[in-house]
């Protein structure tokens, strides 16, 4: 497993800085006064995957000098919560698109978390509702900025 995890890591470090250096900047445009760039989110994302792969390597080439043996087998049940948080992204896009995107960030947002065993209505109610409001206020007054 290390060997393959340290090759997965190259790869996706190499995608990454491709991403950075060459495709974003050459596939946007550049945005204007009042709205957010639309490279933000693609770098946010190319540079995340950098992050990662670099960690990546890093426990990979680690593994490797220690001589570990290859990772345990994934239980059955981390599959199916995949699946779940996988059923609730694409609940939350079809909601996206034929209700509001505030229901359908809620949803992603409260959707897992009670999967996950959350049971406490103010939790639930909470937390979506002070990270959807909180965007709100960041990007339209502090900001100054329109999203769409």
């Amino acid at each position: 497993m290390p060997k393959s995890d340290l090759i997965a890591g190259i790869v996706l470090l190499v995608f990454g800085l491709a991403m950075l250096a060459v495709v974003i900047p050459t596939q946007t445009s550049e945005g204007g006064d009042a709205t957010i760039s639309p490279a933000l989110l693609p770098q946010i994302c190319a540079v995340g995957i950098t992050g990662l792969a670099v960690l990546l390597v890093l426990q990979a080439a680690g593994r490797l000098r220690r001589g570990h043996p290859a990772g345990v087998r994934v239980p059955t049940a981390e599959w199916w919560a995949m699946l779940a948080v996988l059923l609730a992204i694409g609940a939350a896009i079809a909601l996206f698109v034929r209700v509001s995107p505030a229901v359908a960030a809620a949803l992603l947002i409260a959707g897992p978390m009670l999967y996950m065993g959350e049971r406490r209505l103010w939790l639930l109610v909470g937390i979506p509702a002070v990270l959807l409001v909180g965007s709100w206020l960041l990007f339209y007054r502090v900001l100054g900025t329109a999203i769409g």
